[in-house]
């Protein structure tokens, strides 16, 4: 059972509670989507409340609603444009230009912010209670977090101002010859679609960044917080001082830790103990061991405990299981 298992789990819990809940998950496990009913070229929340009610025994009264969505980074990156300049030839323009399409494949934090978009999208429609991002793992998660940041760098650079700002006659000039010897190498389009790139990120410049700065505070607000996942092992401890360090580094706090695996809620007493029983009797000690050093070291508001589970979740009556073991 991974991350996106227990956001989705978390979601149900929630659920359960009277709150209307979505979890936003960009790269689920292929099962898991299948489970969950997620169509990536939908682009919009599937209530799966309906299917939830039916697996629910016996049934619990007065619960909320259980939404999914699997952002579709194309059909957000369209909807972005089309909010910021209003113009939908203009978007469809500029998303077909091969210098944009270049820059969303390619340039390091376009598609992290887009997920951010898509929760930015979700969280001013006031549709949700509780809004679950499941973010990718710690080793792309700073370029998760990085994103919005990134991005707006990108419109301050100075080579990117030159080339933008039409005032820069001299420069613009210049750039052009060089451009024309790039012209040679990938063809006479090259410099006509690099400008007309150039031209339509100068229009909408100011409004994307009034929305990265909406996305930032939004992110550094009381109404977010991150709950981190790990599992049982001395090297985590590390881990995650790291990463709690760059959370609040970029200001954004952080809830709790999720224990996920966990083995102590078998019991292992009494008698003579075979080799398999000794294993896991050793596994709880270490476990026991990390849970002291984390509420010491990093001190969270709270820990939750995730049982390892006997198998797979490969559906939604599983994730109401798993939703159910949380504690």
């Amino acid at each position: 059972m991974g991350k996106t298992t227990l956001s989705a789990a978390l979601g149900i819990r929630a659920a359960l509670t009277g709150k209307n809940t979505i979890v936003i998950t960009i790269d689920p496990a292929k099962r898991l989507a299948t489970a969950l009913g997620l169509d990536i070229s939908v682009n919009a929340p599937t209530d799966l409340t309906p299917l939830l009610v039916k697996t629910i025994h016996p049934p619990v009264l007065g619960y909320g609603s259980f939404h999914a969505l699997m952002p579709n980074t194309r059909q957000t990156f369209e909807t972005f444009l089309l909010s910021l300049s209003n113009n939908a030839e203009f978007s469809k323009k500029l998303m077909q230009n091969p210098i944009f399409q270049i820059f969303t494949r390619d340039f390091s934090g376009a598609n992290e912010y887009m997920a951010l978009e898509k929760l930015y999208e979700i969280f001013i429609s006031n549709k949700y209670d509780i809004i679950i991002l499941d973010t990718p793992p710690s080793r792309n998660m700073l370029s998760f977090l990085n994103a919005p940041e990134l991005l707006n760098r990108f419109f301050e650079e100075k080579l990117i101002r030159y080339l933008l700002l039409p005032s820069h006659k001299l420069f613009s000039s210049s750039m052009r010859k060089v451009l024309s010897l790039l012209e040679k190498l990938t063809g006479s389009a090259f410099t006509t679609h690099l400008f007309d790139f150039a031209s339509s990120i100068f229009q909408i410049r100011a409004e994307f960044q009034t929305n990265l700065k909406n996305i930032l505070e939004l992110l550094r607000s009381e109404k977010t917080t991150f709950f981190l996942v790990t599992s049982p092992g001395a090297q985590n401890t590390l881990e995650l001082e790291h990463f709690i360090q760059s959370l609040q580094q970029h200001r954004f706090s952080w809830d709790g830790i999720a224990l996920n695996r966990s083995l102590s809620y078998l019991l292992v007493s009494g008698g003579p103990l075979g080799k398999s029983l000794e294993i896991i009797q050793m596994l709880q000690n270490k476990e026991k061991t990390m849970l002291l050093e984390i509420q010491k070291k990093l001190q969270p508001k709270s820990i939750m405990i995730v049982p390892e589970l006997a198998r797979d979740v490969h559906s939604l009556e599983d994730l109401y299981h798993v939703a159910l073991a949380l504690k």
